[in-house]
Formats: structure tokens, sequence, C-alpha cells
């Protein structure tokens, strides 16, 4: 008798790729653009429509057809025509690189013949969450791997990689500090000291890991909290500023004004129903 065996290596848990979630968009009046980052990588198919994706200060078009990676830490958002609503399945996926994560970085990805694997391969994994069968994670998940593997053979993506390993460690600090203590007065020469790097390295360092520079980022992280506590609170907006870390009620309105191009009260009217 002859016998071939092949031992598998058992991987670790904390940095194997995993599939994180599954969301279908669809454009709507209250779609509001406001650039954000994630710690894990995110992978969007556009069903139909057209708009832009933006990636720090860039952007390009997209339209159906299109397949986006949008790497782990980096500064984005969609913006959707309202003559022709973008639609998108997107996955979030964790511990992956994207391969050529550079400061020129193209989201807009080329997949070749593989394109029609992929694509059919993530409206699987969306109908399998969607219908909710049974043992259907395990059905997504399967479907998930099959879609890793073509991406990691292609050169898209790179597997097993930590989360802050995708960042120098110094970097990651700023960004994690700036996540847990965005109500603070945080300046700019603080954040270099706590790098342990010269104020324009680190602008330089970070604005490549992330999209943005840590100020702008600091920025982003206030607006974000700004409009959830708009959204679910009666807060007055003097109370939000403060506790986002704004100085004034003024200033906190000019400057969620410059990000979103409305004024504090009009998004709070506006997620409420008081506008179109």
């Amino acid at each position: 008798m002859s016998t071939a065996r092949y031992e598998i290596s058992r991987s670790d848990a904390a940095v194997s790729p995993e599939l994180r979630y599954i969301t279908h968009s669809r454009y709507d009046n209250e779609w509001l653009s406001i650039q954000h980052s994630h710690s894990i990588a995110e992978m969007l198919y556009i069903l139909a429509g057209e708009g832009s994706i933006v990636t720090g200060s860039r952007q390009k078009r997209i339209e159906g057809g299109d397949f986006i990676i949008i790497p782990p830490h980096l500064m984005h958002t969609e913006i959707s025509s309202s003559n022709s609503p973008l639609e998108y399945l997107c996955i979030g996926v964790s511990n992956v690189d994207v391969a050529e994560s550079t400061d020129d970085f193209d989201p807009i990805v080329d997949l070749g013949t593989d394109k029609y694997t992929v694509v059919d391969l993530m409206v699987k994994i969306y109908r399998e969450v969607q219908r909710r069968q049974s043992e259907y994670e395990l059905m997504a998940k399967a479907y998930f791997y099959r879609m890793l593997v073509i991406l990691v053979r292609s050169r898209i993506i790179a597997a097993d990689r930590s989360e802050e390993r995708a960042m120098r460690s110094n970097i990651a600090d700023v960004k994690r500090y700036i996540d847990e203590h965005y109500s603070d007065n945080i300046t700019l020469g603080f954040l270099s000291s706590l790098a342990a790097l010269s104020k324009y390295y680190l602008i330089r360092q970070f604005k490549k890991a992330l999209g943005a520079s840590p100020m702008d980022y600091l920025l982003g992280q206030r607006i974000t909290v700004a409009k959830n506590l708009l959204v679910d609170t009666e807060l007055a907006m003097s109370d939000i500023a403060e506790s986002v870390g704004f100085s004034s009620a003024s200033y906190f309105s000019q400057r969620f004004r410059s990000v979103t191009g409305m004024s504090p009260i009009e998004f709070r009217q506006n997620s409420h129903g008081g506008l179109t």
C-alpha cells in the first residue's frame, strides 16, 4: 500500500484573515459623505450607479462594475451621483493588508479574468447572511476563503498580518491615543513627542498610513462622535462641543460645517426628517 500524507499547519486565529461583516448600501437623501477610517480592510463591489471614491485628498470616479479595496486605517468616503445613485456590496476583512498601499494608491482594482468569480462569491456571501439558513455562517466563510485565495494569489492583498503591523508602531500609538482621547486638548507638538518624531516626519508618516494628517484625523474623530450625539441625544450644542473637545459652540459649528457642509443644527434636523 502507498500513502501520501500532507499535514496542514494550524493557523493562529488572532492573525488569520477573518470575515467581519458584509453590507448592502444604496444612496438616498440622508447619505452623508464624511471621511472616516477603519482598523480593518473593506472591499466594495459597485452594483449600480456612479459617483466617486475619496481617499485622503484624492478623488476618483467610480461606477457600476468597479471593485474597490480600502486598506486598514485609510481615510476615505464615497460620494454618489444624485442622478445615478450608487449601490454596492461591502465586505469588512480583518488581518489583511493591501499589497500596494502607497502614497499613490489606487483603490479601484482590476481583477482581470477573476472579476466575475470574486463578484459571484461576494453575492453568495450576502445571500447566505441575508437568508440565514442552517449553518449560513459556515457557508459564508467558505465562500469568503475561496475569494480570499483568489485575491492573495493575484497579489492584490497580503494575508496573515496583524492590524497594527500594517503601520509603524509609533504611528499606531498616535492613532490609538487620538481614538481614546479625542476630547482632550491635543496638539501636534504633544503627538510628535508621543511618537518620538519631528512634527514634519509625523505628519508625513501618519498621512502615508491613514491618508490624513494627525490633526485632520482628530477632527474627523470628533465630528463622527458629534454626529452620533446630534442624532441620538437632545444635548445642547455647547454640551456636545465640550464633550468632543471643542473650545466653544461657535468653533464647533464652524468646524462641523467645514467637514459636513451643514451646521450641527441643520444636521440634527435632517437626521430627524426636518430637512430634505
